[in-house]
Order: C-alpha cells, then sequence, then structure tokens
C-alpha cells in the first residue's frame, strides 16, 4: 500500500506520541508499503523549531525509507492553551498546503490529536478521494473539558463535538489506544462496526529486563537507594501533588530515592513544591534523552504515577506503562480504569483510587518491603508485556486496519 501518514509529531520530536509513530512508520516500511508522513517541523517539547530546520517553509527527508515532509508551524513553548491552539492551527494550514502537493496515496492514516490534526487530514483525503483510518490516543475535544477549558455546553466545545463526530462518521476505520476510548467513540457513533482497540505495545528488544543501569545511575547521581520513578512527559492529566506527597511518606527512609524524569504543563507543580524545601528524597531530572530511557527503567526499582479524577483519565494508558512492563518494574498506581484493570489481570503491580495518597504509599512500601512479591510482579509484567504489549502485533493490526479500508 502507498500509505499517507498525518501526524503533529514524528522523530526527530521527543516524547510518547513521537517514539510510537515514527515506529510504527518505519515498520510497516520494513513490511513492503510505501510510507510517507505528513508533519510539522521538528520542535517538541522544547517549544521551538530545531536548528536547522528554523526558517523554512517544509523540509522533506527520507528516514529509514519513510519519506518525511516537514511543514512549518508557529511553535511556542508556552503552556497556554490558546498559543497551543495558535501552533496546531498554524500546522494545519500548512499541512494542508504543502499536502495538496503530495503524490495521492491509497490510504491515509490520520492523528486524531490534536484536533487540527485530524481536520487537516480529513480534509486532505477528502480532496485527494482516498479512505483514512483515524488514530485516536487521545479524545478530543473531550480532553478541553478534561482540564476545566470548556465546558459540554460552550459554543466552542459544541461546534469542535460536532466537527469531530463527522471525521468519524466519515473514517473507513478507527483504531483506539484502549478499550475505554473504544466505547466512547462508539456511543458517538451508535455503532462498533469499524473500531478497534489496538495498544501501541512496546519494542520487547529494546526494553528488557537484563539491561544494565549502573551507568544511569552514576551518570545522574542517584547512587545505591532503592530508585521509585516517573518517568514521561508532565501532563495535565498527571497529579504530581499527589506523586509528592506520597514520597514526603518515605522522607525518613535513607534506602528510598524518589526521582521525577521529564518535564511538561505541571513542571510548575512540582517546580514549586520542591521549592518548600522539605522533600529532600526527591530528585527531578527534566529531561532524559530517548536514547537513555532503556537505562533509566534498568535503573528504577518501582514505576509509580497518579492521576487527577476524572472519567477520561479512566481510559488513559501510557508509553510508561508499556515499557515498565517490558522491563520487568513493578508498577504502583494512583488511578481507576483501564492501567488498573491491567495491573489487576497482570498482577505486575498494585493500584489503588485517586488521589488517595496513604494508599499509594502503602503499595509502594509493600513493594520495597516484601521481596517475594515484588519479584513476582517483576515477572509478571514481563510476562504479561511479551503477551499483551509486542509492538510487532500492533503494527500488523495497524496494516489490516489499512488493508480493510480499502475494501
Amino acid at each position: 500500500m502507498r500509505i499517507l501518514l498525518v501526524t503533529n509529531y514524528f522523530e526527530p520530536d521527543q516524547g510518547a506520541a513521537s517514539i510510537i509513530l515514527t515506529r510504527l512508520a518505519k515498520r510497516l516500511h520494513a513490511r513492503g508499503h510505501e510510507v510517507t508522513v505528513l508533519t510539522s517541523l521538528p520542535n517538541y517539547p522544547y517549544g521551538r523549531v530545531l536548528d536547522g530546520y528554523r526558517g523554512k517553509f517544509a523540509v522533506v527527508e527520507e528516514r529509514d525509507g519513510v519519506r518525511v515532509v516537514q511543514t512549518w508551524l508557529w511553535a511556542t513553548p508556552s503552556p497556554r492553551i490558546s498559543r497551543k491552539f495558535i501552533s496546531q492551527i498554524s500546522f494545519m494550514l500548512t499541512a494542508v498546503l504543502r499536502g495538496l502537493f503530495l503524490p495521492r496515496p491509497d490510504v491515509m492514516l490520520v492523528e486524531a490529536q490534536p484536533i487540527f490534526t485530524n481536520l487537516a487530514g480529513v480534509l486532505l483525503s477528502r480532496l485527494k478521494r482516498v479512505p483514512y483510518v483515524l488514530d485516536v490516543h487521545d479524545l478530543w475535544p473531550d480532553h478541553m473539558l478534561s482540564v476545566g477549558a470548556l465546558t459540554a455546553d460552550h459554543p466552542v466545545y459544541r461546534v469542535a463535538r460536532w466537527l469531530v463526530d463527522r471525521t468519524y462518521f466519515g473514517a473507513s476505520g478507527i483504531i483506539a489506544l484502549t478499550p475505554y476510548l473504544e466505547k466512547v467513540i462508539q456511543g458517538y457513533l451508535g455503532s462498533g462496526e469499524k473500531t478497534r482497540t489496538v495498544y501501541s505495545g512496546v519494542d520487547l528488544e529494546r526494553f528488557r529486563p537484563d539491561i544494565d543501569g549502573t551507568a544511569f545511575r552514576q551518570r545522574h547521581n542517584l547512587g545505591s537507594a532503592r530508585v521509585i520513578a516517573y518517568i514521561g512527559t508532565l501532563g495535565t492529566a498527571y497529579d504530581c501533588l499527589t506523586m509528592l506527597e506520597t514520597a514526603k511518606r518515605f522522607v525518613e527512609r535513607s534506602d528510598v530515592l524518589f526521582v521525577i524524569m521529564g518535564t511538561g504543563t505541571q513542571q510548575q507543580v512540582v517546580r514549586e513544591r520542591l521549592a518548600q524545601g522539605d522533600l529532600p528524597n526527591v530528585r527531578w531530572i527534566e529531561w532524559v534523552d530517548y536514547g537513555e530511557i532503556p537505562q533509566a527503567w534498568a535503573a528504577t526499582d518501582i514505576a509509580f504515577w497518579a492521576l487527577h479524577n476524572h472519567p477520561l483519565h479512566r481510559g488513559a494508558i501510557g508509553t510508561k506503562m508499556y515499557e515498565a512492563l517490558a522491563c520487568g518494574v513493578p508498577v504502583a498506581v494512583a488511578l481507576e480504569g483501564v492501567v488498573a484493570d491491567v495491573l489487576a489481570a497482570s498482577g505486575a503491580g498494585l493500584s489503588v483510587p485517586f488521589e488517595d495518597v496513604e494508599a499509594l504509599a502503602a503499595a509502594v512500601r509493600r513493594l520495597l518491603d516484601e521481596p517475594n512479591f515484588y519479584e513476582q510482579c517483576s515477572q509478571n509484567a514481563r510476562a504479561y508485556a511479551e503477551q499483551h504489549f509486542d509492538a510487532n502485533k500492533a503494527v500488523e493490526a495497524y496494516e489490516t486496519m489499512l488493508a480493510e479500508a480499502l475494501q
């Protein structure tokens, strides 16, 4: 197949979306397909276009056989939603303009988020008269409700809701990241005939339990303490205060170090809390290059995180979940929904209710102090990842959905 992928995030951008979609495009090419990617000039997570790309309207590159067409956008480091929207709208406009001059593909794969990337891809599919499959990793404009930016009766939300629903109805197929997202989409469609859940998964060769994390520990001065780590973007869904208050319950334990690795819209929350000076057992590494992430997991004894209590967050599953399990790292989380269900089914760790600091601290403590339980969780984690989160199986599922769109 000749496949056109439209996305706001692709290599050399960093972050989960870029990692997942870059891997998908390259593996589809390796399976014999001709893949073109229409994306923005690289700017994530820095909020500025990288050197070598700045000042250009479009840059065309080949990455491992994949043709990557990168178009201009107004990049901004500001966390303000209004500025993010301007940036996303600028990419929507330039993507449509540049996309008109791309060869006609057989089928398109369109990232459904942000909403403006969705609209750009769907408009191009209509202009080129080719079918498209939507790839839904997050629900827009529902996301704007979860962060309190809009209400369900706000005119902007209602218009956005109508537009996104039209893209759902027009799709030849819809891939949802989790069963929860698939169920919500089916509710909007009134049918489940063209939806399918596909966990994006993880590279099981790159992420595995036998990696040596010693060099990473030394490079970041982590010492010999047991490391309880959050590795990932500090997005709006994450309850950083619950995470940091959990760490406070272990201040007296010299054998335990909490480490946050990442930055994002919630970084100011972390900065202000750490500035209070009562969390000497917490380290913040603002960014870890993706090439170091397997070593970061190897240096981690327990993965932990917490989400804010919102219905949408029950359907979320981040890349950190796949990577932790693949590396045999037990998990302790304060959330409910898909991740909690996976932990219950896999036996890879413990989940507690949203915002429950004491329960999360107890879960971490159990993993720290019960060696047999810890070892069983570690073994269960890797076994479950091998069975359910193999990225190769995800590529096969995408390939099938794209092929079916042509029928």
